[in-house]
């Protein structure tokens, strides 16, 4: 299991009057993410019924992959602005595909 690729799913919620702002740094780590040694997609969803809150979904070849990216440049420039864009603490979970399906 530890060579299965594995999903990533994280949850943004903005703080009041920082949705664009989060929007804008989301997606300004879809460029230098594509690039990261084990990327295998990343997608970005919006809720319809509350903007500002947001849904990432990434594949990565391997957990190591995932973790190396983790610590990348841009990932740590998120991490450093998000106190001041986040109402509430980012969800990070991990997944691993179900056979079958």
């Amino acid at each position: 299991m530890a060579d299965a690729t594995v999903h990533v799913v994280a949850k943004f919620v903005a703080k009041p009057g920082q949705e664009a702002a989060l929007k804008t740094a989301i997606t300004a780590l879809i460029a230098p993410t594509q690039k990261d040694p084990g990327y295998i997609a990343y997608d970005l969803y919006e809720s319809t019924q509350r903007p500002g809150e947001f849904v990432l979904v990434e594949e990565w070849e391997t957990k190591d992959l995932l973790a190396a990216h983790l610590d990348t440049p841009h990932l740590n420039g998120f991490k450093a602005a998000a106190p001041d864009l986040l109402a509430k603490p980012l969800s990070v979970r991990l997944f691993a595909e179900t056979p079958g399906f």
